[in-house]
């Protein structure tokens, strides 16, 4: 069936002015299809006002249709051009979209799927990220008491820049609506001083990882290699995933490569291990940045920590001690480099990028090895700091993501709460198996499991199914969702 969609026209043209005001920028209500976007909140505000002419949209489940054949379906309808061209642009995005949906929905079994989007399994990964954040704060820590981040600076002048990286077309013919350059680091650079590390060092690198193993069928062979440290798969192209494999030396390194020259198996399947290529360092520059919006990047900074470091089990961070810095203080572009740096190398959070990344080599093939900030002063049209400072408090208030057994339990309740009678008091919730009533789900819960335990396995057993479908489709949605609004952004 054909899919109905509420399309708007424009705004009359007092709305027009009305919402560039609100939205401070002059390009505000620049086409959705622009490269150059030049204001976030303007963006979604563009999108609230589209018109409200509604249309059928041809079926998206079936073969994409180009403009001649998308004319040729509305060819009964009076529509003009121009807005015919808007409800084609507007059906490709729909249509890629729902392409993407069928795909996971065919695909859901697989393991890469499962990987991605099963709450048990993002449980498991979960549990390994922060092993991982716990070591890399055990030495980030060790490193900062000993006074390695005294002389921190991510500032640079033009000539570092001419010195530190091979620049291109990019700074010779400056686009105003980026906020940042990526060039090349110079070979044989020094990069010490901004605390760089190469996350292909002491890496090995598998080609091909059929899509029937799971990242927990890897890890039960890998882990117990001498020397392992982390592993990290890509997403599927052409049929299987890469997998590289850090270990902790590179006499580790040469001693794995021996020891499986020849190949090792993985459940009925045979993998590989090569050196990982070098590749050319990349390195992102900001043009430049507002300083009145320095403090509050601060602030956010701070907070961003705090959350991740709660998520993750982290506690004693000396380097949120102290009250925060003034913009005035000698200190501040300290303060903030370290906690820039912090970010990247413990919870791989590029916050520059507005990016969060599983691991370190995710983040570096992302966002590139180094963000600097170049001191000169520069007109930037782009608003990129509020885009970061939004994207950030939108992670600060994420909610911790809910375990298997969690989401079993507000179904359960969920299921109590549907039998309460019209008489009973807000908020109470009766016992599906008993006559009691409690207050609040947490009760319920604990006596259920308590008074009820193989009723209440029973039921664990029959809702995981259930609750683990609808987890997938609700995190799916989430990610296209963020992705979405990042894209918007141009910033990643």
């Amino acid at each position: 069936m054909a899919e109905e969609k509420s399309i708007s026209s424009r705004s009359s043209s007092s709305s027009k002015q009305r919402s560039r005001s609100r939205s401070g920028s002059k390009n505000s209500r620049t086409s959705r299809n622009s490269k150059k976007r030049t204001n976030f909140r303007g963006k979604k505000q563009y999108r609230n006002n589209e018109g409200r002419h509604a249309i059928q949209f041809p079926n998206m489940d079936g073969p994409l249709l180009d403009f001649e054949a998308f004319q040729e379906y509305y060819s009964t309808q009076d529509i003009n051009q121009d807005k015919l061209r808007f409800y084609f642009s507007v059906y490709e995005r729909k249509y890629e979209s729902r392409q993407k949906e069928l795909f996971v929905e065919n695909h859901r079994e697989e393991q890469w799927i499962q990987d991605k989007y099963n709450p048990k399994h993002r449980k498991q990964f979960f549990d390994e990220r922060c092993a991982q954040s716990h070591l890399k704060f055990a030495a980030f820590v060790k490193q900062f008491n000993q006074g390695a981040f005294n002389k921190i600076n991510f500032t640079i002048s033009e000539a570092q820049l001419f010195e530190l990286c091979e620049l291109n077309d990019y700074y010779y013919n400056d686009e105003q609506e980026q906020p940042f350059w990526e060039f090349y680091l110079k070979e044989g650079v020094d990069t010490s001083k901004y605390f760089v590390s190469d996350p292909n060092q002491f890496c090995l690198f598998i080609k091909s990882v059929p899509l029937e193993l799971s990242r927990n069928d890897i890890l039960s062979t890998i882990s117990k290699m001498a020397g392992y440290v982390s592993l990290t798969l890509s997403e599927p192209t052409k049929g299987s995933r890469m997998a590289w494999v850090e270990f902790d030396s590179e006499k580790s390194c040469l001693n794995i490569l021996r020891a499986y020259e020849n190949g090792f198996n993985i459940k009925d399947y045979s993998v590989n291990f090569q050196r990982q290529q070098d590749k050319r360092k990349i390195v992102r520059i900001f043009k430049a940045v507002e300083q009145k919006e320095l403090l509050k990047d601060l602030q956010i900074q701070r907070d961003l920590i705090k959350a991740l470091d709660k998520e993750k089990g982290i506690t004693g961070n000396p380097i949120l001690e102290g009250p925060i810095k003034d913009r005035d203080d000698p200190a501040f572009n300290k303060q903030l480099d370290l906690q820039s740096l912090y970010l990247r190398k413990v919870h791989s959070y590029c916050y520059w990028s507005a990016g969060e990344f599983s691991d370190q080599r995710l983040l570096v093939s992302k966002a590139g090895y180094l963000f600097l900030r170049l001191d000169v002063k520069r007109n930037i049209k782009l608003q990129w700091q509020e885009i970061i400072q939004s994207l950030a408090q939108k992670r600060i208030d994420d909610k911790p993501e809910p375990t298997l057994q969690e989401l079993v339990d507000n179904e359960i309740a969920a299921n109590a709460a549907k039998q309460k009678s019209s008489s009973s008091k807000p908020g109470v919730v009766p016992c599906l198996y008993c006559n009691k009533q409690f207050e609040g789900q947490n009760f319920l819960i604990k006596h259920i499991s308590g008074k009820h335990p193989s009723t209440y396995e029973d039921e664990t057993q029959k809702l995981s199914q259930q609750v683990i479908e609808q987890q997938m489709n609700n995190l799916y949605r989430k990610e296209r969702q963020f992705k979405a609004i990042v894209s918007e952004t141009n910033i990643q």
